[in-house]
């Protein structure tokens, strides 16, 4: 079979598409034929050694969708035949063979393209808003970056579970796409100063809840944003720059600054079969979907990490083999 390799660390042009021996699933394990693998920053930074992984060389990828094709001997809740997506290392190949806790079976009206770039972004949103962030009703939540795969999602979760939702981005284009799902207000943050829309927005009192990806200056002019007893959720320094957070701006504030990264969580820290028995029927409803910028095919992967790169994504990307 074929996959997304690296042999080293390194720039674009360590990716390949090679050959490499299908993976034998263990008891535990499922053997999938990939339709579909969504591409994350984390491969990114897995490709420039910034990201755990298995030694190298190694396969890429974090998620996929397709058909089970073998089932180990300890999973008895999985069938062969059955269309899933799932999360795990290398799936951006052929075939992958994955932890039968991490396959969650998809119902058959879902597109088999778009269910392998749905793990990552959907969970992700439910563990910042739900399990880690605390979300209620009539929140007001701020989505940083509103218009990435984690923002697109997170807004339209944020807003049926009845929250207000507040969505920065950087060109019209994307702020009218935060619009269309569901924000109720929009910045652009290279034309306007969000924390002081946001001060305006909330008279003073700030947001409940907010998301915050891009690190550096963005994330410390976030936690001024939040309001007393809110909470930060910081999963991920998209711009790669350090932080100065005064402690006054956050214990003298009383307010929470929460740290998540779903890859590095302990082992069954996070409820993700719950999760999931939540958000298909959702995505089923049309009550939430998957933004999708770009289907590339898996040799082409190195287009699809400039793209990411670039921070002109609208949404997911999505390789196919």
């Amino acid at each position: 079979m074929k996959a997304v390799r690296i042999n080293e660390f390194g720039g674009l042009d360590v990716l390949k598409w090679e050959e490499t021996p299908q993976p034998t699933p263990r008891p535990h394990q499922v053997l999938i034929k990939v339709d579909s693998a969504g591409v994350n920053y984390a491969d990114i930074m897995r490709r420039g050694g910034g990201y755990p992984g298995p030694d190298l060389p190694s396969s890429l990828g974090l998620e996929a969708a397709g058909t089970v094709v073998e089932v180990g001997s300890a999973v008895d809740w999985i069938s062969v035949g059955q269309q899933v997506m799932a999360m795990g290392p290398g799936g951006q190949a052929e075939y992958v063979a994955v932890n039968g806790n991490l396959v969650f079976p998809y119902p058959e009206s879902m597109d088999p393209v778009q269910a392998g770039g749905m793990p990552i972004v959907f969970l992700t949103s439910y563990h910042l808003l739900k399990t880690r962030g605390q979300m209620q009703p009539g929140d007001t939540v701020l989505v940083q970056a509103g218009a990435s795969g984690v923002g697109t999602v997170a807004i339209q979760l944020a807003k049926a579970w009845g929250a207000k939702v507040i969505a920065t981005a950087s060109t019209q284009e994307k702020l009218d796409l935060c619009a269309s799902l569901g924000a109720d207000i929009t910045i652009n943050y290279t034309t306007n100063d969000f924390e002081e829309v946001i001060k305006e927005e909330t008279h003073g009192n700030g947001v409940e809840v907010v998301l915050e990806c891009v690190g550096g200056p963005v994330l410390e002019k976030s936690v001024r944003c939040v309001a007393a007893y809110g909470r930060l959720l910081s999963y991920g320094n998209a711009s790669n720059t350090p932080a100065a957070i005064a402690s006054a701006d956050f214990t003298g504030a009383n307010r929470t600054v929460i740290g998540f990264s779903m890859g590095r969580s302990p082992v069954g820290s996070l409820d993700h079969k719950s999760a999931m028995e939540e958000l298909l029927p959702m995505i089923a409803a049309g009550k939430a979907k998957l933004i999708v910028d770009q289907v590339l095919p898996m040799s082409e992967v190195a287009k699809a990490h400039q793209h990411l790169s670039g921070r002109g994504t609208k949404g997911k990307v999505i390789l196919t083999p």
